[in-house]
Formats: structure tokens, sequence, C-alpha cells
């Protein structure tokens, strides 16, 4: 693969710093503030291969969303969605920008950014874990109704808002998503081939200025929607005269978010997995070599080894079936050989 131009390399090199910033003191527009410790390993072993570099990054996670008021209620949900300030929606020149606009940032500024609290145009996250949420729901007064900070459907609901001011309570299961920079073009596409061979089938190159502008370079997002979960469990009640007040009241049963929840644990399990053969086909394709055998279930084998061994195993089954009819036929020819012998011997002179 090419040498990396130095304008990536500076730009690499300032983005590792700011991962290398312990967790106490690291902050991004994410709601966690940190990279996820469940993709840390894979961040780290992306930004050791030449001419690329992770600009955000998201686990995946589960979530509970109260939606905010007013315009920009479409993107409440998103906001926040990848760690390091990179955009998931929008066009190429809008991620491009945001980057530039990070790199002029105190990290006050950016942690101010996203404030995961109620208000005008701001949704609040009642719940988020980036890792399956495993809980004891046999130990007395344990309810998911608590954990995701609802107030439970007990009794009348009482009256909905009016449409226009409504705000739903959201449940969300979202899959891994990385923004990887390449140096060209060319070390994107093995990052591009192994996503979309790993499942992520959504994944794209996200900005192409890099055709026209030497100091751009492409983006590839690694992404997959079709193992995103969503429903609506609920909604605000305000109060009286008052809308930024009031409470998250559940609109379905503690059963029904016990089995949203065991969809959104199972569906991590497939992200999981997912990664780990992303991780593999990506090491393949950059470094020539295979993935990291350590971290594969037992019983895995690399596609081409089980080709060659199907084939060697049918090549010694064919040998054995011809070596087999040989031996028959030998068998045979010697069986009529006798018998003309012992015919022969039957035979009395005239």
């Amino acid at each position: 693969m090419s040498t990396p131009i130095a304008g990536f390399e500076v730009r690499k090199e300032k983005i590792l710093q700011d991962l290398s910033v312990p967790d106490e003191e690291y902050t991004d527009l994410s709601p966690k503030g940190s990279v996820d410790a469940g993709i840390r390993d894979l961040i780290h072993n992306i930004n050791q291969i030449q001419g690329l570099v992770t600009t955000s990054s998201c686990a995946g996670r589960i979530s509970v969303f109260l939606e905010g008021m007013g315009k920009g209620r479409e993107s409440n949900v998103t906001a926040g969605r990848s760690n390091k300030g990179t955009s998931i929606k929008g066009d190429d020149s809008k991620i491009m920008k945001e980057e530039e606009e990070e790199d002029r940032e105190s990290p006050e500024q950016r942690q101010t950014q996203f404030a995961p609290t109620g208000g005008k145009a701001n949704g609040k996250w009642l719940f988020v874990s980036h890792e399956p949420v495993e809980i004891d729901l046999a130990i007395e007064g344990t309810s998911l109704h608590n954990l995701f900070n609802l107030i439970s459907r007990d009794g009348e609901i009482g009256p909905i808002a009016h449409s226009g001011s409504l705000r739903l309570v959201r449940f969300h299961f979202e899959p891994m998503i990385l923004h990887i920079m390449a140096s060209s073009l060319k070390h994107a596409q093995p990052v591009l081939a192994a996503a979309t061979a790993a499942g992520f089938r959504e994944s794209g190159i996200q900005s192409l200025r890099c055709l026209d502008d030497t100091k751009s370079y492409p983006i590839v997002a690694v992404r997959s929607s079709g193992l995103a979960l969503e429903s609506i469990i609920g909604c605000h009640q305000h109060h009286h005269g008052n809308e930024n007040e009031g409470a998250a009241r559940s609109l379905v049963s503690e059963d029904y978010l016990r089995m949203l929840l065991a969809a959104a644990n199972e569906r991590f399990k497939i992200n999981s997995d997912r990664r780990e053969r992303f991780w593999a086909k990506l090491q393949e394709l950059s470094l020539g070599r295979p993935g990291d055998v350590s971290s594969r279930k037992a019983g895995w084998e690399n596609p081409e080894a089980r080709r060659l061994r199907k084939r060697g195993e049918g090549l010694r089954r064919s040998k054995a079936a011809s070596e087999e009819r040989r031996a028959l036929q030998s068998r045979g020819d010697t069986l009529a050989d006798t018998h003309s012998e012992d015919d022969g011997s039957l035979i009395l002179p005239s």
C-alpha cells in the first residue's frame, strides 16, 4: 500500500494525542463523554494501520430518550451518537467542517455542546448503556421502569398533549458506527470492503472532497441500520401551565420493556460478532495477514483454509474410490481365471 501523505500524518498525530488523554480528562460530544470501553481495542488497532485513523466511534448502545420541544426534534435522538464529534448525518462538507471546527475548540467548549438535560429543542437521556444490560429482575423492587427513569403506567394515563407539543419517549438499540479517515481512496478501499463483508452493509465513503482538494481525505462510515431497533414506550406528561416540567410516563407494561431489552441484548451479541469479523477482514486486506485468531470462537476456520481442506478431502475420497474399484476389478479378473482353469480340468478325453 502507498505511503500516506505528510498532511494526513500531521492530522492523525493530533487525533491520536487527543485519544491518549486519560478518561477522566477526555471529553467529546457523546452523552458518555469518552471512547466506549467495548470498542477501545478496535480503535487502537485500527490506528496502528498506516494511512488510517478513527475520527468518531460508538460501540453500540441501548438508550431511552425523551424528545425535546420545538425545532430540531428529529435530530434529538442522534445527538451525541458518536464519540469524537463527527456527524453521522449530513453531507460531506459538513463532516469536514465539523472536524475543522473541533480542532479549534477547547475541551470546555466541546463539553457544553451537548447537554443531556431537558430544555427547548433539546431532549433528555433517561438511560444510556454502551454494553448489554444485565439486571436481576428477581430481586424485589427491581424494575425496568425504575432503571429507565419512567413512571409506571399504573392508573390513569391522563390527557395527552396537543399535536406539536407531544414529547415521546423512545427506546433505542443502535449498532456500532465508526468513522475512519483514510490517507487516500486506495487506503479507504480495504476498510469499505471489510465493513461490507462483515455485515455492515450500509457502510460507505462519506467525503470525496479529496478528489479536488489535496488537504481533504476520504472518510469511511462503517455502519449497519439493519440491526437498529426503535419503539415508542411513553410520553412526557407536563404539569399544567409549565411545558418544561413534568414526568416521563410509560405507556407500556414491564413485560414489554423486558422483551425490548432482551431483543436489544441479542442484537448487541450480533453487533459484537460483526465487529470481530470486520477487524479480522481489515487486517487481512490492509496488512496481508489473517485476523487475530485468539479473538475468534473455538472452531472458527479461515474460508480459504476451509476451501482447501474440503478440496483435499474430496481428492482423497476420489482416490480411495478409484483404488477400491481397481481392487474389485483385480479380484474379479483373478476369479475369472480360476473358473477357467477349473472348467478345463473336468474335460475328459474322448
